[in-house]
């Protein structure tokens, strides 16, 4: 069953966050904390005025800046908050750290979405292991002004939507395996994966693999169906290339 709910304002708990389209894995029960530096001001004093200042000027605008320490230290997962790279199982960190750019989308568990156009992120690894934590990477991000000039960020209703990136796929003769990123406002179905052609979800992560091809050329499309509305599709198309016929 969908959830249903009306905005009353109070928004809390915490389904997912996307950063550059991608679904960042589950973090720290202590959630997302949404701090930053308040407004700087001059303030402006004259003699025969003692009760108050005759004028304030802004010096410094205020900054928004989201912490939270990612857990689920999966590749991926690594990749997308710090760099680096991944072969199969192995993540590999970057040699320098780096800052990453990009849009921000928090889904909340009371049925509200938080956008933010332009956002950095910079994480990096912390914690014990041995203790009853598991070891993470504490995230920062902090939001920076469109280039367009535009609202920095929103708050609306979480409306009903799914997508898939990329939309296509290219497979070898000899089989291969590559993954593509769902964006969702919830759980998701799959509907029948093509002949030759097998998948599997891990965090929104969905990695297809195309078993070695002998025969002619292969193609099929693979949807993605929302949960809560089966009208919100996705249609993710896949092809390999013919064998030796």
């Amino acid at each position: 069953m969908s959830k249903v709910y009306v905005n009353d304002g109070y928004m809390m708990l915490l389904d997912s966050i996307y950063f550059n389209g991608k679904e960042i894995g589950k973090i720290s029960d202590t959630g997302i904390d949404w701090g930053g530096d308040a407004a700087e001001y001059i303030k402006l004093f004259a003699a025969q005025v003692r009760n108050a200042p005759v004028k304030k000027i802004k010096k410094k605008d205020a900054t928004n800046l989201l912490k939270f320490t990612l857990i689920e230290l999966v590749p991926e997962n690594c990749k997308a908050v710090m760099g680096g790279t991944v072969s199969g199982t192995k993540w590999e960190a970057p040699s320098e750290s780096v800052s990453l750019e990009g849009a921000l989308k928090i889904l909340c568990g009371t049925g509200q979405t938080i956008e933010v156009k332009r956002m950095t992120l910079n994480g990096v690894v912390r914690g014990k292991i041995g203790g009853d934590d598991p070891l993470g990477i504490d995230c920062e991000m902090e939001m920076l002004n469109p280039l367009d000039g535009s609202s920095p960020f929103s708050f609306d209703d979480t409306v009903p939507f799914i997508s898939v990136k990329p939309t296509s796929l290219s497979f070898t003769k000899g089989g291969e395996s590559k993954t593509v990123d769902i964006e969702a406002s919830g759980a998701f179905s799959v509907g029948k994966v093509p002949t030759g052609f097998s998948l599997e979800i891990v965090n929104g992560r969905v990695t297809i693999t195309a078993s070695a091809n002998t025969g002619a050329q292969r193609t099929g499309n693979i949807e993605f169906i929302l949960a809560a509305d089966n009208s919100q599709k996705a249609v993710l198309s896949v092809t390999q290339a013919a064998g030796n016929v």
